[in-house]
C-alpha cells in the first residue's frame, strides 16, 4: 500500500489564536455539569507532565461516553505544541436538541439545556474546535450495511476522513474502539489506527485512558491515565496492531474507590453477611496492597484520603438502590441473586449491575488484584 509523507506548511499547522485555546478551556470549565472531578496521571517518566504530541500525532483512547468530550478538552490543555485537533464525533451531536435527547434532563438541569440547544452553541463549538461528523456503521446500521454489501465502502470512506483531516495539517484524537464501551471492558479494537498507520508515514502515538466512577459520589469522577509516546512499525500486521492498542489503553485503567469496593462486593455470598466495617477495612488494605506496587497500576488518591469514608457509604447505597445487595437483621452486607447472575448479554452494564460494570474496568489486572483479595479474605 502507498504510503505518504506529510509535510504540511507551517501555517497550516502552528497557529497563534488565542480564541481556539479559550474555546476548548470553556467547555474544560463547564466539566462540573457532570463531573465531581477529573484527576489525571502520568507515567513516572514524564516528570514535566506534558504530551508531547509533535505532528502528525495521533492520541486514541477508550470510548465511554458523550461526557468524552470534556476529557478531550482537559486533555488538550496537557498537549505540547499547540497543533489543532480534528475530533471526530458522532453525527446527532452536532445535530439540534443533542442534550435533551441523549441525556434526558429532568426538571432545572432540563431547562438549562434546553436553552444550551436552543443556543446551537454546542455544534458551533464543536466544529470550530476541530470536531466533524462520522457515521457509526458498526452501531448504527452494521446488518443492513453488511446486506447491502456497503459495509466496507463505508468504513473505508470513513476512515479515510480521518487520513484527509490529518493530511490537512492536524493532530488527531482517535477512538479506536468506534463505539462506547458499555460493559466497562475494552471493546474491539476496529482497525482504524493500522488504516492510519499504513496511509501516513512517521505518524507518532500517544494513549490515554478513561476511567469513570459513576458510585463514589453524586456525580461521575473521571480518571485520565496517559501512557508513554510509542511508535507502531511499518510492518506491523492489523492483528499486531489491534494488540498493541488494546494493551495500551487496557493496562492504564485506574483502581478507583467504584471499581475496587466493587471487586470486593462481587466476592460476597447470598447467605452469609459481612460486616460494613470489615468492608471498609478491606477496602483500605486492598488499596495499600495495590499501592505497595508502585508504578504497575495507577490508583486514586482518593482512596487515601478523607473521602472514602463517603464513598464506601455512597456505593453500598447504589448497589442496595439497585438490589445488587441487600441487608441482614445484623445490617450485614449480602449479595443478591442479581449481583451474581451471569447474563451473555452485557449491553448496558451500567444498568443492569453497575458493580459489575466497574469490576470490569480492572480486567487487564485481574489475575493480579484476585490475589490480593484472596489474601484479605
Amino acid at each position: 500500500m502507498l504510503e505518504t509523507s506529510v509535510v504540511p506548511n507551517s501555517s497550516q499547522v502552528v497557529y497563534s489564536e488565542k480564541t481556539y485555546d479559550w474555546l476548548i478551556n470553556l467547555v474544560y470549565r463547564t466539566r462540573g455539569i457532570l463531573f465531581d472531578s477529573i484527576e489525571e496521571y502520568f507515567e513516572e517518566s514524564n516528570r514535566d507532565k506534558i504530551l508531547y504530541a509533535p505532528y502528525p500525532t495521533v492520541l486514541i483512547g477508550n470510548h465511554v461516553g458523550e461526557g468524552d468530550i470534556f476529557g478531550l478538552a482537559a486533555i488538550h490543555r496537557m498537549v505540547q505544541p499547540k497543533i489543532k485537533f480534528a475530533i471526530p464525533v458522532r453525527e446527532d451531536i452536532l445535530k439540534k436538541d443533542f442534550l435533551v435527547k441523549e441525556f434526558r434532563p429532568k426538571g432545572s438541569l432540563k431547562l438549562i439545556f434546553k436553552l444550551i440547544d436552543k443556543t446551537n452553541i454546542i455544534p458551533i463549538l464543536l466544529a470550530y474546535i476541530g470536531s466533524f461528523p462520522i457515521k457509526r456503521p458498526f452501531r448504527d446500521n452494521a446488518r443492513e450495511l453488511l446486506k447491502k454489501g456497503e459495509l466496507r465502502d463505508l468504513v473505508d470512506q470513513e476512515w479515510n476522513t480521518l487520513v484527509d483531516r490529518v493530511r490537512s495539517g492536524r493532530n488527531l484524537f482517535m477512538f479506536p474502539e468506534g463505539t462506547f464501551n458499555h460493559d466497562g471492558y475494552l471493546n474491539q479494537i476496529k482497525k482504524g489506527v493500522y488504516f492510519i498507520r499504513t496511509k501516513i508515514k512517521d505518524v507518532h502515538f500517544i494513549s490515554f485512558t478513561l476511567t469513570y466512577d459513576y458510585i463514589s459520589s453524586k456525580k461521575t469522577q473521571l480518571h485520565i491515565s496517559y501512557g508513554d509516546n510509542f511508535e507502531i512499525s511499518e510492518t506491523a500486521e492489523s492483528d499486531q496492531v489491534a494488540n498493541i492498542v488494546k494493551e495500551r489503553l487496557g493496562k492504564n485503567y485506574v483502581a478507583t474507590s467504584g471499581n475496587l469496593l466493587s471487586a470486593i462486593l462481587l466476592q460476597l455470598g447470598t447467605e452469609t453477611g459481612v460486616g460494613k466495617e470489615i468492608l471498609f477495612k478491606r477496602l483500605q488494605n486492598f488499596a495499600e496492597e495495590i499501592r505497595k506496587k508502585g508504578k504497575e497500576i495507577h490508583i486514586s488518591g482518593k482512596l487515601f484520603s478523607n473521602h472514602l469514608e463517603d464513598a464506601f457509604q455512597n456505593i453500598l447505597k447504589k448497589g442496595l438502590d439497585h438490589k445488587l445487595l441487600r441487608l441482614n437483621g445484623n445490617g450485614d452486607v449480602l449479595a443478591s441473586e442479581k449481583l451474581l447472575y451471569k447474563e451473555e448479554d452485557t449491553r448496558n452494564l451500567i444498568k443492569k449491575n453497575i458493580l459489575l460494570y466497574h469490576s470490569n474496568q480492572l480486567s487487564y489486572h485481574r489475575p493480579a488484584l484476585e490475589k490480593i483479595l484472596l489474601s484479605l479474605t
